[in-house]
């Protein structure tokens, strides 16, 4: 009998991640009160619920329906992407899908880069909604500017999220603390 509710539940599970539609990243403003104070966050469909994402503080945005785009106040040639890409054949992070996601991230490099780097990759640097990440940061050269990049994968039945940020390497420490805590603020993911 508990096996078979166990069975059950897990099956319930399976089934749920399956029948999800792809998240729209089409935001409308979601305003809620917290403590007294009136916050809007970005709320998106998946077809079954709502949900929803605070950006960093102040950034501006920029929607498609497979994409949002973030801006940072006052930091010229910085953006912070957030898209979804259909991959009904990745489902885990095994190591063979690992290498393949440090190849694309090394092949989105912009052309004529140099001193192409990958500065660190890293397993689960964060759960969102009980979903797996993995988090890559590299390092290039461009036209005399030197350019941080991280991308940090959410593995979402068959889509992922891509989260990417890119941006001088000066302001990457700082832009990476306030794009990568947003991350947190992801509901019903």
């Amino acid at each position: 009998m508990v096996r078979s509710l166990i069975f059950a539940f897990v099956a319930s599970l399976l089934l749920a991640d399956v029948g999800r539609t792809a998240l729209v990243m089409t935001p409308t403003i979601d305003e809620y009160v917290l403590d007294g104070a009136k916050l809007k966050q970005l709320a998106f469909s998946d077809g079954d619920q709502k949900v929803t994402y605070q950006s960093p503080r102040g950034w501006k945005y920029f929607a498609t329906a497979t994409q949002l785009t973030l801006y940072p106040p006052n930091k010229t040639q910085a953006e912070a992407t957030i898209a979804t890409i259909s991959r009904p054949d990745q489902s885990q992070f095994d190591d063979e899908a690992l290498k393949k996601l440090v190849a694309e991230v090394l092949v989105l490099v912009p052309k004529g880069s140099s001193n192409i780097v990958v500065e660190s990759q890293e397993k689960a640097p964060l759960r969102i909604g009980n979903r797996e990440t993995f988090l890559v940061v590299i390092s290039y050269s461009l036209l005399g500017n030197n350019y941080d990049r991280s991308i940090l994968v959410i593995n979402r039945g068959p889509e992922q999220i891509r989260c990417q940020l890119t941006c001088r390497s000066s302001d990457f420490k700082e832009l990476q603390k306030a794009f990568l805590s947003s991350q947190y603020s992801w509901r019903n993911l």
